[in-house]
């Protein structure tokens, strides 16, 4: 055989596999983990072949497998509509680059009833970070479309992780910035549906690391309950405890969880941002009972965890007093179209926290202790600020509250109950539940 058809023929197989493995690339039945694929002409020159930029998994297995070998810039969809979760799924890489979401046709449910019931085993009277169902310790995940669920603590978890046995110069921790949960469900979790915090032991050792530039986007949080601390714990949404700015919720659904529907508490000086969102019937021990579906024409709640329950049930919780977390919260809180119903405590409660209020479009009715108390806030900007009642009603200064004319409240409530029936439907299907908006803010 010639030299020069040698050669020719090396060139046509090196064709041939680079072919070969785009192919494999786009197959979603084949999963491929490695970074890279090397190969050698016959002269010695390399050539270098991109990994699968898509990465399809089934099981358990194979999405914590794909997570530990994934690289910036990978896309990881789940192809099927349950997985058990034996174990906390840990997303630990430093500016990942990586997104994790449900493949087309799916909607995935990250199911950590098994990892709840060998957690109890091991620890029947406490939960802790340990047992969260996904922890985020890294940054810039994107996480699309699944539901987590009957976590023994929190649905997820954005908080640095980090060897407290190691000296501050010798520290390395996350940094959980930058991070993009969009449509997705927490839901029957033992702690908050959703919760990013920062964390007191970096503090101690002189390293601040505080969890900024979160976006959490079409997300609900629904019947998350803690019997533990008899729903003390379980917020819908809790971004608390050191956190840092530039966090921002947006077209979510915090509902029926047993403690509140927002919580900040403990977090300084920080901002938070809060567009379309919604705080509905929070803190009702009715429900984790099991009386208040029977009482209201409801299905059985077959995933719900029964237990006694004595939440606060606040809508926005703005922020807290002086306490072993820091000092008075004194940030700033922008929120535009939302919306806090039939809360067993306040609608938009300050908790003692002082600070900015930029309120435009707030809408507040049926919470059973007030639907206003921020009377030791500022308004900044503070724009069609309505209620339903005068009674409680706590304005910050340089801020006013309007009452809706009565012939509109009917229609506005009708809405509402339209809206949450049709996102109890889609959680009962297991679908990722359409986002809410209202006529009523236009």
């Amino acid at each position: 055989m010639s030299k020069k058809l040698k050669t020719l023929l090396a060139k046509l197989a090196v064709v041939s596999m680079a072919l070969s493995i785009c192919y494999v690339s786009g197959n979603p039945a084949v999963n491929t983990f490695a970074a890279t694929t090397s190969l050698k002409t016959t002269t010695g020159s390399a050539v270098t072949f991109k990994a699968a930029e898509v990465v399809t998994v089934k099981t358990f297995d194979e999405l914590k497998a794909a997570v530990a070998a994934a690289v910036s810039g990978q896309t990881i969809e789940i192809a099927a509509d349950r997985l058990d979760c034996t174990s906390q799924l840990v997303l630990d890489k430093v500016n990942s680059g990586i997104t994790i979401k449900a493949a087309d046709g799916y909607s995935p449910v990250l199911d950590f009833s098994s990892f709840r019931d060998a957690a109890k085993k091991a620890s029947p009277k406490a939960t802790g970070d340990s047992y969260v169902g996904v922890r985020v310790s890294g940054g810039n995940y994107t996480i699309q479309g699944l539901t987590i669920e009957k976590a023994y603590d929190n649905g997820m978890l954005i908080k640095p992780n980090y060897n407290s046995t190691l000296p501050a110069a010798k520290q390395v921790p996350g940094k959980p910035d930058d991070n993009n949960i969009i449509d997705c469900v927490f839901s029957y979790n033992g702690d908050a549906g959703l919760q990013i915090s920062g964390s007191n032991g970096l503090e101690d050792i002189g390293i601040s690391v505080r969890p900024s530039n979160n976006t959490v986007t079409g997300c609900v949080a629904y019947r998350n309950f803690d019997p533990l601390t008899t729903g003390g714990n379980a917020d819908g949404f809790a971004a608390k405890l050191f956190l840092g700015t530039g966090n921002v919720f947006s077209y979510c659904v915090s509902a029926e969880n047993s403690d509140d529907a927002w919580d900040s508490f403990g977090v300084g000086n920080s901002d938070l941002t809060y567009d379309h969102c919604v705080a509905y019937h929070c803190g009702d021990a009715s429900v984790y009972s099991g009386a208040y579906d029977k009482a209201n024409g409801l299905p059985v709640d077959k995933d719900l965890t029964i237990g006694k329950c004595k939440g606060n049930g606040n809508g926005f919780k703005m922020g807290s007093g002086s306490s072993k977390y820091g000092a008075q919260t004194n940030g700033v809180r922008n929120m535009t179209d939302c919306l806090a119903v039939d809360n067993m405590s306040k609608g938009f409660d300050e908790n003692n926290g002082t600070g900015t209020i930029n309120i435009t479009n707030g809408m507040s009715l049926g919470n059973k202790a007030g639907d206003y108390q921020l009377d030791l806030m500022k308004a900044g900007t503070f724009t069609n600020v309505q209620a339903f009642a005068q009674k409680n009603l706590k304005a910050p200064s340089g801020g006013s509250i309007t009452i809706v004319d009565t012939t509109k409240q009917a229609a506005i409530r009708t809405e509402v109950n339209a809206a949450i029936a049709k996102m109890r439907q889609e959680l009962a299907d297991k679908k990722i539940p359409t986002r809410m908006n209202f006529s009523f803010w236009k």
